[in-house]
């Protein structure tokens, strides 16, 4: 694999960018890494062939000299490589690894060495609850909730004027620190400055050097027409600010509807149980029911209809989120039996019961006396 040719030894186009360079070389330092390949001379030699490249391409100013001079300009002075396996540091395993737990654990959204890492505000989620009319028309509806907001008499840096902040001394404002051990050179996250190269010297007192203050705030949601229990809709930056310039989250409104004193929501479609009279469902006729927008219309009730019939009324059911179709109304009938019937009604009710060939319970009860008399 040797080659004086940088752009061959890792695999990339002369074109290539950062990104590209340094994803090449992670997958060639682990490959060829003595500590995979004990005892094996020529992946050592690799190894430190690769390290050499990625020290000349991952330098702006290596590489603007290698392009236009190739690896002898490097040599006559304008910067050296690494010559061997000894001197692997900055661009080491080590540091490898900790870019990558970096990015896995750190939402950086810039965060060179030596400048301060932004980092992405939380997601923020709570609850609106509205009545089923609301959801059908849709509605603004007020949302009060806590979160956390730059603060605003030091807009964010934490500190106490541009004074405040001071270079770091343990990484001296490069925002990492090398340690060494053997043949190696690891290379991590300041600890002290937590990677920024800057240290608060002093906080501000609003906020405690935190750059952040929990607050109380009210925004208005607008909730869509047809939405749907448990729905859940977004607010693009309505979370917690971020730190040091970054993202502000996201919030997170799930939409809970009210019990509704008539309707039954099933999907676009809306239940409504009917009381019929037993009379009037035995003779037919027309009752009026109740529909979402206020108001009632009136419905036929054939004659004979059972109990438990469901009529379908097209159209008068909930609006959907597209604004062109609506549900249905199902009308389930439900039938009403008179608990306190006048003599009339009584008299009426056993002479049906007769013409039906039923015999009502007074004649009932008649007929067990007698046949208690008569043996």
């Amino acid at each position: 694999m040797a080659s004086n040719d940088y752009y061959r030894t890792l695999g990339v186009a002369r074109n290539a960018g950062d990104d590209e360079i340094k994803t090449a070389y992670r997958k060639l330092a682990m490959k060829y890494h003595p500590d995979r390949n004990p005892g094996n001379k020529e992946s050592e030699s690799t190894f430190k062939e690769i390290n050499e490249a990625y020290e000349v391409l991952s330098t702006q100013e290596k590489r603007q000299i290698y392009d236009q001079y190739g690896a002898e300009g490097l040599k006559a002075g304008a910067g050296g490589g690494r010559g061997g396996f000894g001197g692997f540091q900055g661009a080491d395993l080590g540091d490898m690894f900790g870019d990558l737990f970096e990015n896995l654990f750190t939402q950086g959204q810039g965060g060179g060495r030596g400048k301060p890492r932004t980092r992405r505000g939380a997601d923020l989620k709570y609850g609106a609850s509205i009545t089923l009319e609301e959801a059908f028309c849709g509605v603004k509806v007020p949302v009060n909730f806590e979160r956390t907001e730059v603060c605003q008499e030091c807009d964010g840096t934490g500190a106490r004027g541009k004074t405040g902040i001071r270079k770091c001394p343990a990484c001296h404002g490069a925002g990492r620190v090398q340690y060494s051990q053997g043949f190696f050179s690891f290379s991590q996250a300041c600890p002290d400055c937590g990677g920024q190269g800057e240290v608060i010297s002093t906080p501000c007192k609003a906020c405690s050097g935190a750059g952040r203050q929990k607050k109380s705030t009210s925004i208005n949601i607008k909730i869509p027409a047809g939405v749907e229990e448990g729905a859940v809709l977004r607010v693009s930056g309505g979370g917690d600010a971020g730190l040091r310039g970054g993202d502000s989250g996201d919030l997170y409104i799930q939409v809970s509807l009210k019990h509704h004193p008539h309707f039954e929501r099933q999907g676009r479609d809306l239940a409504y149980e009917c009381p019929v009279a037993v009379w009037q469902a035995a003779l037919g006729g027309e009752t009026d029911v109740p529909v979402i927008e206020g108001g009632r219309i009136k419905i036929r009730i054939p004659q004979g209809t059972q109990h438990g019939k469901i009529f379908r009324v097209h159209g008068q059911g909930m609006s959907s989120t597209n604004g062109k179709d609506r549900g249905d109304l199902l009308v389930k009938v439900k039938l009403e039996v008179p608990h306190d019937l006048t003599p009339r009604q009584r008299e009426l009710f056993e002479e049906l019961a007769r013409i039906a060939g039923h015999e009502s319970p007074a004649e009932d009860k008649e007929k067990g006396f007698f046949k208690k008399i008569l043996g």
